[in-house]
């Protein structure tokens, strides 16, 4: 405290300015280290999905009997989110039902939000299934689809069938998609019908 003491009569500075300056810095290295934390267990997290899905698709692999090819299904196919979380009820309580080179897909609607992991390269349709919008597995049909994720030149492309308008928000700017296609940013969004999909490359 001296030092505090002997340095405010140096420089004709208030005590109180120095101190309130101090905890300024302190409370400022606080934040910093907090939010590096929160950053690195994310990205730490996302490493781990997307090796887990890796993981997946070659146990999928291995299961499958090569004699009944026609009747089992690969992971791709099935389409099947690695998180879902349900919006929360009337009471305020929530309702869980529990590399480089992916992206991570959610699917975001008024009742709940679905987490997909998708290589780059994969083509993903998004269209009508049963009467939903959903991520379409790869087996269904073109008249299926209202719109594609597709790669080109190691970048990622979405573009609309024409069957349904697909609006693209970034930032505060929102882009009608057409047939030829819109370069996909990380945190990018658009929306089929109501229903609408983050993207966030990995």
């Amino acid at each position: 405290m001296s030092i505090i003491n002997n340095l405010a009569q140096k420089l004709h500075i208030p005590m109180f300015a120095i101190v309130g300056a101090c905890i300024c810095v302190i409370g400022a290295g606080v934040f910093l280290a907090v939010y590096l934390m929160i950053r690195q267990k994310r990205i730490k997290e996302e490493k781990q999905q997307a090796v887990q899905r890796m993981r997946e698709d070659a146990l999928d692999r291995v299961l499958a009997n090569p004699r009944e090819e026609k009747q089992a299904e690969p992971f791709e196919k099935q389409r099947r989110p690695f998180q879902v979380e349900y919006a929360k009820t009337q009471n305020g309580v929530p309702v869980e039902k529990i590399e480089k080179g992916m992206y991570r897909l959610t699917e975001i609607t008024e009742l709940s939000r679905r987490k997909y992991m998708f290589r780059s390269r994969e083509v993903v349709q998004i269209g009508n299934q049963f009467g939903n919008i959903t991520i379409l597995p790869q087996n269904a049909g073109p008249e299926q689809a209202y719109c594609q994720l597709f790669s080109y030149r190691n970048a990622n492309y979405l573009r609309s069938t024409g069957k349904m308008e697909v609006m693209l928000r970034r930032g505060g700017r929102t882009t009608m998609v057409s047939k030829n296609g819109l370069k996909l940013l990380s945190g990018d969004c658009f929306t089929v019908g109501k229903t609408s999909y983050m993207i966030e490359f990995i």
